[in-house]
């Protein structure tokens, strides 16, 4: 979240180690390799992946479908009616409450892009059902194979323990050429992290990353005395688990840096100077309560539905800053000028940075919103499309809830 990655280069990237993986690693074929721009164009956070159906959906918030691709090409209007009873998707309302009651899985019939390390693989997902035929006796078995390899490809590439042994492809892509996809922080955004951190603001890097992994990422984008713009560091957070979870499975560990390992003891206090793994909210909360300079609250900035959206506002009691990088296509002219709390419009759209021009907006309209526009108003208290944008933030401002800060999507 603290990160910025190029996105132009940063989203075919993770496209490519997919379908490396799948070709080199369980013998698909090489077109998959090859991502035309039409196809990267299908890209896009949001979507749902319906198992069974083997459809690509774009829902909205009250389960009416707003786009259905079956993997060759998107559906009238009149197909979709003629497939889903009233144009709606049946299985909404048990998606919809996975999400709000156990937020650590949902179904295993359904896959949600929720995130730019997914969202890409849309292309490839419909680039391979592309080439399939529904009337094959063994499509279905075809496809399952498939979803389990796609979903293996995911552990292969992202598992934090492959950092340190430079396995799989992506890890060892982001070592390479790390200047091609980080961008670095701006002075004004550093420059405001000291000025709240010398204020008595307690600044807090929450991650899923290993420590090696954000010491690569935070040392190109803040330079290498990243630690200094923060009080404390808790990394291998395993979210959703670091909130949905009980507190007493999810202790705290503390990394030895002389070492190279994780301390084998349960830390019981939180330590400033080292970096603390693992673990659970309250005990962040605590130490935050415990070491302010005066009472106040807790903001959690997060960028992953499951992980960090949604979580935190159902399992803490954080107050919760939504950063979705969609909101980049819709800036407001603005923001010093803008009535946060009443939302008025201020708009001035401009090129597709992130999201589809197949799909549509990420946000849908105010007549069909998206599922996951809906979750946002639902469960966030602020949404910004970057998270430079809170250095124009006034921590006295108030809000309503759901607010879009920069940016206005309708």
């Amino acid at each position: 979240t603290l990160v910025n990655y190029s996105l132009k280069e940063f989203l075919p990237m993770v496209y490519d180690v997919t379908a490396r993986f799948l070709v080199e690693q369980k013998g698909y074929p090489k077109h998959l390799l090859q991502c035309e721009d039409p196809e990267l164009k299908l890209m896009r956070q949001g979507l749902i992946l319906d198992r069974t159906t083997h459809h690509i959906l774009d829902v909205s918030s009250t389960g009416e479908l707003i786009s259905v691709h079956d993997g060759k090409c998107f559906l009238t209007k009149e197909k979709i009616s003629s497939i889903y009873p009233d144009s709606s998707w049946p299985h909404h309302g048990a998606f919809y409450k996975a999400f709000d009651c156990d937020v650590s899985s949902s179904p295993t019939s359904y896959f949600f892009f929720d995130s730019p390390f997914v969202s890409p693989v849309v292309p490839l997902i419909t680039k391979h059902l592309g080439t399939l035929s529904r009337a094959e006796p063994n499509f279905e078995e075809k496809s399952t194979i498939f979803y389990k390899d796609l979903i293996e490809s995911f552990s292969f590439n992202y598992n934090p323990d492959n950092f340190k042994t430079k396995s799989g492809f992506y890890f060892t892509e982001m070592i390479k050429n790390t200047d091609k996809y980080i961008c670095k922080a701006s002075q004004k955004f550093k420059d405001r992290l000291k000025e709240l951190k010398d204020n008595g603001v307690k600044l807090v890097v929450v991650t899923a990353s290993h420590i090696d992994y954000t010491e690569l990422l935070m040392h190109h984008a803040y330079g290498p005395d990243w630690r200094d713009y923060f009080d404390l560091v808790c990394c291998r957070a395993r979210k959703p688990g670091f909130f949905t979870s009980s507190p007493s499975s999810r202790p705290f560990f503390l990394w030895n840096n002389k070492l190279k390992v994780v301390d084998k003891g349960i830390i019981s206090e939180l330590d400033p100077k080292g970096t603390n793994l693992e673990g659970h909210w309250t005990m962040v909360d605590k130490w935050i309560k415990c070491n302010a300079e005066k009472p106040g609250r807790v903001a959690y900035v997060g960028d992953s539905f499951k992980s960090d959206i949604i979580s935190t506002k159902l399992f803490t009691s954080w107050d919760l800053f939504a950063i979705v990088l969609e909101g980049r296509n819709f800036p407001r002219d603005e923001v010093e000028n803008c009535d946060h709390v009443n939302k008025k419009r201020h708009l001035n759209k401009s090129d597709s940075i992130i999201g589809s021009n197949s799909w549509g907006s990420f946000f849908g309209s105010q007549d069909s919103m998206t599922m996951t526009a809906g979750k946002l108003l639902a469960h966030s208290d602020l949404t910004v499309s970057d998270v430079e944008k809170l250095s124009d933030l006034n921590l006295d401002e108030d809000f309503g809830s759901g607010c879009f800060y920069d940016f206005d999507p309708y």
